[in-house]
């Protein structure tokens, strides 16, 4: 039922709406519980405003009257709907480089390793942006020589990995980039619109591979000298984020770097210190252990 034809809400990064809907209890736990079912993760109970105002974008896109007749339809599987459902919910907002201390953080390590190369895991990839980054930040910071720099970029949404693999850019997406990598990494497209692609040695360097983070079997390999895993833990109930801590904590390097939103909870646990930031290295004991 709509609540009102002139009132509007909109999502960070997400397109204003221009009507107001009913959200009941049932309706929030129907979006749970069909979101758990196509992708594994259990969105959090904090995220009801979130799921509110993604879900309402998909309500006026079908034109459907509420909430409980849209999530009727993507039950019985009308057309793509599920997909957009899915891809609605676990969207990224994509910007370069959006927390830029981290960055910093992240080049300071890679120039203190003694060993050449290093692993690198962008685990909620969405358009690439943060991956892009990364690479950007590994090639400044060791002088170009990244040949045995790899960052693996994972998403659940397959339409985000290829718009990333193909590393085309509007203008707006790269406000946050310093304009020294601009220059140097960037090249506009012949078009009308202001289109910019990435270099093809920062595309070298990274990998995408659809995954998902609530799999029960991570298939990943290696042991990794930083993840990023920002905007990501909101989507998860308390249990599944301190599983998902401890297996990122078994595939981190002795003082591997943890990055995780700034608006996301402090991280307490003994395995890692604080380096500010919302950045957390995994303690040398813990990354000996097998």
């Amino acid at each position: 039922m709509k609540l009102s034809d002139s009132n509007w809400s909109s999502d960070q990064g997400g397109k204003a709406m221009t009507t107001q809907y009913e959200f009941t209890s049932n309706d929030f736990h129907r979006v749970r519980a069909m979101f758990r079912s196509s992708t594994g993760v259990m969105l959090g109970h904090h995220t009801r405003d979130l799921v509110y105002n993604r879900m309402s974008q998909r309500v006026d896109a079908t034109y459907s009257r509420d909430f409980s007749q849209y999530l009727d339809r993507v039950l019985i599987g009308d057309g793509n709907e599920l997909g957009e459902f899915t891809r609605a919910l676990a969207a990224q907002s994509g910007s370069f480089f959006r927390a830029q201390h981290q960055f910093a953080a992240l080049r300071e390590h890679l120039k203190g390793l003694h060993i050449p190369g290093a692993l690198l895991w962008s685990c909620a990839a969405g358009t690439g942006e943060e991956a892009y980054s990364m690479a950007m930040t590994a090639h400044d910071a060791l002088n170009g020589d990244v040949r045995s720099v790899k960052i693996l970029a994972t998403d659940i949404d397959l339409s985000a990995l290829a718009f990333a693999e193909a590393g085309n850019y509007p203008a707006e997406r790269l406000r946050n980039v310093p304009q020294h990598f601009r220059q140097k990494y960037f090249t506009r497209l012949a078009c009308r619109e202001e289109v910019y692609q990435i270099a093809p040695e920062i595309r070298r360097m990274v990998s995408f591979l659809p995954f998902n983070l609530a799999s029960a079997e991570w298939v990943l390999k290696g042991k990794y000298d930083a993840v990023f895993c920002r905007e990501v833990f909101d989507h998860f109930d308390p249990r599944t984020q301190q599983a998902l801590v401890a297996r990122m904590a078994g595939m981190l390097k002795s003082g591997g770097l943890l990055c995780f939103g700034d608006a996301e909870p402090h991280l307490e646990d003994q395995r890692f210190e604080g380096r500010g930031g919302k950045v957390y290295a995994l303690k040398p004991t813990f990354g000996l252990l097998k």
